[in-house]
């Protein structure tokens, strides 16, 4: 392996992105058609933007990859333009009624503006699909996240809102709602 990539790698741990992009540069100047350094470069520069989901790729990438996955690079450049298409979608479907200015700078979205987007959708799955991989809702009310996690068990998301609820549980062991939304799962 080159030595950039492995300082690119090591200063993208580090959470050093734009040095971890320097490092990846040097390696694709060095070898124009290095694959894992043509990811690491627009990895390091998607974690400048939204580090969460840019370290989240860039781990499966090199577990993929070291565990014999072929064509891994062409992989993840989908799911980077996935994510992209959909930040754009998502940007421009707030810009209608000034959503825009709503969503804080860690990419969430208060959940009455979720259901704003719901409506604007024309139904809860696709405005959850829009937004599941590159924002998140953020939930201040009890009575909302029950809400919420009702209509990710009606639209299909049931091992998502299993997920919700296990730790909900653990903070609300006798929460009557919480309880039979489990139940509601279950079936």
């Amino acid at each position: 392996m080159n030595e950039y990539i492995k300082k690119g790698i090591e200063k993208f741990y580090e959470k050093n992105f734009r040095e971890a992009m320097f490092q990846f540069s040097l390696a694709l100047s060095e070898q124009p058609d290095a694959k894992e350094a043509r990811i690491g470069a627009i990895l390091s520069d998607m974690a400048m933007h939204n580090e969460e989901q840019a370290v989240a790729l860039f781990e499966y990438y090199l577990f993929t990859k070291e565990h014999g996955s072929e064509d891994i690079e062409e992989a993840i450049e989908e799911i980077i333009n996935s994510v992209e298409k959909n930040s754009e979608k998502i940007a421009h479907l707030f810009k209608q009624g000034d959503l825009e200015s709503r969503i804080n700078a860690e990419n969430g979205i208060k959940y009455e503006d979720f259901l704003t987007l719901i409506e604007s959708r024309g139904s809860f799955k696709e405005a959850f699909e829009d937004i599941m991989f590159s924002t998140k809702v953020i939930i201040s009310k009890k009575e909302d996240f029950v809400d919420f996690l009702s209509k990710l068990i009606e639209n299909g998301f049931r091992e998502m809102s299993l997920n919700y609820l296990e730790s909900a549980v653990t903070l609300f062991p006798n929460d009557e709602q919480l309880l039979s939304l489990i139940k509601k799962v279950q079936k």
